[in-house]
Formats: C-alpha cells, structure tokens, sequence
C-alpha cells in the first residue's frame, strides 16, 4: 500500500502540489516525517471534472484509491459554480468517502475559500522572481502602492486577480501551469497563512509524525 493519495481538483493545483512534494526533504518544510511521494502514482486530477464535479462525484471517484493507498487528501477550490460554499463542500465529500469505504481518520478535504491562489501568495522574492518584477520596490511594496496588497494583510486582496495581472505584465500572459510548481517548490509552507493549507500541514505530522 502506498502512504498517501492527494486527488486534486484541475492541473493548476496538481502543480503545486506537485512542486511543494518533489522538494529535497519536503518533509523537514512541512514539519512531518518522511513518507513516499511519486507524482506517477501518489497524485491525479479530476479530469474534465475539475471543483464542482469532485465535489458532486467524489466517492465514484476516490473508492478505488481504498486499494492501493493508506491515506487519502482530497482538494478543491470553494469558488465554482453552484458552489455550496466551504462548509457544505466538505461535509458532502465527507459524506461521500465515508460511504464508500474511506475511515474518517485516514482522510482530509482542504477545500480552498475561495481559490487555490490563496496557498501560494507571501512577501517572497522567490515569488518576486518566478514572476520577473523588477525591484526595486519589492513586489510587496509595488502592490501595496497600487492598493492591490493592503498594509497588514498576508496577501493580496484578490490573489488569483493579482497574480493574472502580473503574468500579463511581466510573462506576457503565459498562465502554464508550472507556474505554480515553481512557485511551490521555493516558497516557505510555514509563512502559508491559509488554514486549511495549516490543516493539512497538521495532519500530515499526525500521520507521518
């Protein structure tokens, strides 16, 4: 049996997730002990499904996983269409993957409120230079001057807007999805404020302690 399953919502998430587990001792980052990660075989996408289909099909989709993993993460973002909202998105899943077999303690839904940008946004000059801004001022500064990142918040207001508006600027619109892995790969999951990246960061060190 393989340690852990992370089923993801759409290929911008699997990067990076892809990215924060392909680190040299990612473990030490997170906090937890070492377990096995192969990206072939340890993460996967709802394909042609994406948030709001994981959300409506998760135990169709996720049973099969009871075979071959110990353990199970399963994340989405909570901004879709017909979204239920956070609390009701998890409680489905839940719901769901208990129905089909998955033991309440062997299994974590990170939903995202509202969107996966979220995870990846910190006053980091390793985001500074995955997305080319020329300093000075630091990108933190830069954004804070055009009221896009506000005094006292952990980042920006809008964080998906944000960083869009920066690929268009500085990448020439090259939204790749490997933006998010190399983003993931450099920054600190410590500085991630987000509490359901801290939850998962929390259960990851209950499980592989």
């Amino acid at each position: 049996m393989r340690d852990c399953m992370f089923y993801v919502a759409d290929l911008n998430m699997a990067e990076a997730f892809r990215g924060f587990l392909q680190r040299d001792n990612f473990h030490l980052s997170l906090g937890c002990g070492p377990f096995a990660f192969d990206p072939l075989l340890d993460l996967a996408r709802a394909k042609g499904k994406t948030d709001g289909g994981l959300w409506r099909h998760a135990g169709s989709l996720l049973k099969g996983y009871l075979q071959t993993h110990q353990r199970l993460v399963v994340c989405l973002d909570c901004d879709f269409g017909g979204t239920p909202g956070q609390a009701q998105i998890k409680a489905d899943i839940t719901r769901q993957l208990l129905n089909v077999g998955w033991q309440q303690q062997n299994f974590l839904v990170p939903a995202i409120d509202p969107e996966l940008e979220q995870w990846i946004w910190q006053d980091s000059i390793h985001i500074e230079h995955t997305l080319k801004h020329q300093s000075p001022p630091k990108l933190r500064d830069a954004l804070a001057a055009s009221n896009h990142w506000p005094a006292g918040q952990d980042k920006p207001s809008n964080p998906k807007g944000v960083l869009e508006i920066l690929v268009d600027k500085n990448l020439q619109g090259d939204r790749s999805s490997s933006l998010y892995a190399k983003i993931t790969s450099k920054v600190s999951p410590a500085r991630c404020t987000d509490p359901e990246f801290q939850a998962l960061r929390q259960q990851l060190q209950v499980w592989f302690p």
